[in-house]
């Protein structure tokens, strides 16, 4: 082989590491900030299904007392 080849081929190794460098950094700043949005979206699921329970005893008692007015 002469030695265009070998530059080209050399060339051509550099780009590929790069590219999978590149890659695998961009990968990891998405997949940081992807952790960070299911850590924020888990506590809103949390207030919220505190929320909804709180709700669910105040229906209840609201449901007894009507049947108790009803019995009246």
């Amino acid at each position: 082989m002469n030695q265009f080849t070998h530059d080209k081929i050399r060339g051509y190794a550099v780009l590929f590491v790069w590219m999978v460098y590149s890659t695998m950094k961009t990968n990891k700043e998405w997949e940081a900030n992807y952790q960070a949005v299911i850590e924020k979206n888990q506590d809103v699921i949390e207030t919220q299904a505190q929320a909804y329970s709180t709700l669910a005893q105040d229906v209840n008692e609201i449901k007894q007392i009507i049947v108790q007015e009803n019995k009246n």
